[in-house]
């Protein structure tokens, strides 16, 4: 072949592929500073790695790449290990850009967070589309306001009682005629979020966008969305989002499956697998939780005392927590006084058992390394009364 025309070739692949499959997002946002790293993250319920990175200079940033999916990505850009984010469509050949305002705060668990406010997108018709279904979510927003607002003092009230574990007051507070109506009211509520987010869903079976949706709005499922998912055509249940789905429905732990290998490392940089946890003991107790996670500390009591009551009979809890902040860790094991092994998660053990909320929870026979129990079978009186039943 004559080298000019294998050049012009070559230049023209070259051009072709760019346009196909490059995209670039400028943009800028008002209260970061220069040094200020970004990033773009997939929008899942998994823990995803960025797909791309930038850094603020001049107060400007960049993200550029391929897209290596079938369907564009949903993202988030965030600031790196940070709680908030600005949520976009990008495609093959986008050129997007971005602007808007940033403003910063402290989590509860000390990690910074921040609000973005004023974002104006342009070049995305996708991020568009995706604003109709956006605004839904802020009328359900809008709705909850209404509806639990009239009814706060009331919540506080019940949320006193509680805390002081005060049953004739919760008791009380449930007979009277407020209560019957915030009930009532939270039941409209639900229903109407149930019903807003199922059309929306139903709407686009056909195509990514019916399980982009049900990954957006929900924050979690459970074996009640399989029919919705079955509902799905089978480009939709084939894409991207549609397996993301897929392996939250039907995850690894399943009672009588193997139990999935994965890596812990200790303090001294020790890498433990699944296997080195099971040596010498019976069964153990796999525990996904976090500082911050309320109902996965309420759980730790009940461990302790099925720990104290099988524990020279080989039973032993793993404590594997998915805290982003490790002084927050650190700070719960020493309230809680955990007596087992306890890692912080930082060779994505949650990430191969596709824990998206917590506590997430599996009882393994040390032996075969199955699965023996898991999710609320794995917690409180289940728990205790599996454990009984493996060690009479």
């Amino acid at each position: 072949m004559n080298k000019k025309i294998l050049m012009s070739a070559m230049t023209l692949f070259m051009v072709t592929t760019a346009i196909a499959q490059d995209y670039i997002v400028n943009g800028t946002i008002a209260g970061l500073s220069d040094g200020t790293v970004l990033e773009m993250v997939p929008m899942s319920h998994d823990r995803e790695k960025p797909i791309s990175t930038a850094t603020i200079a001049n107060g400007a940033f960049t993200f550029s790449g391929d897209i290596k999916t079938a369907e564009p990505r949903c993202v988030f850009v965030r600031v790196k290990d940070s709680y908030g984010s600005i949520t976009i469509m990008v495609d093959k050949g986008d050129k997007i850009t971005m602007s808007g305002s940033a403003s910063k705060s402290n989590a509860s668990d000390g990690t910074t967070a921040y609000s973005y406010t004023n974002i104006e997108v342009s070049g995305s018709a996708l991020t568009e589309r995706l604003k109709t279904y956006q605004q839904k979510r802020e009328g359900l927003d809008k709705l909850y306001a209404e509806t639990h607002d009239p009814f706060r003092s009331l919540s506080q009230k019940i949320g006193a009682a509680r805390q002081a574990k005060n049953k004739a007051a919760l008791d009380s507070l449930a007979k009277t005629e407020e209560y019957q109506k915030m009930n009532a009211e939270e039941h409209r509520f639900f229903t109407t979020v149930e019903q807003v987010y199922s059309d929306a869903i139903n709407e686009n079976k056909d195509t990514y966008w019916g399980p982009l949706l049900a990954l957006y709005y929900m924050s979690y499922f459970t074996e009640g969305q399989r029919a919705m998912f079955n509902s799905f055509s089978l480009t939709a249940q084939n894409s991207w989002y549609g397996q993301k789905v897929k392996s939250e429905l039907y995850p690894a732990g399943d009672i009588g499956t193997a139990a999935k290998e994965f890596n812990v490392k200790d303090d001294k940089n020790k890498v433990y697998s699944l296997a080195d946890l099971c040596k010498g003991k019976t069964y153990i107790l796999v525990d996904f939780w976090a500082s911050w996670c309320g109902p996965c500390r309420r759980e730790i009591p009940n461990v302790k005392a099925q720990y104290a009551l099988y524990k020279d009979k080989g039973f032993c809890p793993v404590s594997i927590s998915t805290d982003r902040s490790e002084a927050a860790w650190r700070k719960a094991l020493a309230e809680e006084k955990l007596q087992w092994p306890n890692f912080l998660d930082r060779m994505g053990a949650a990430d191969v058992y596709n824990v998206r909320s917590i506590p997430a929870m599996y009882l393994i026979d040390a032996k075969t390394m199955k699965v023996v129990a898991s999710g609320e079978d794995a917690r409180g009186t289940s728990l205790a009364a599996k454990l009984a039943e493996l060690y009479k």
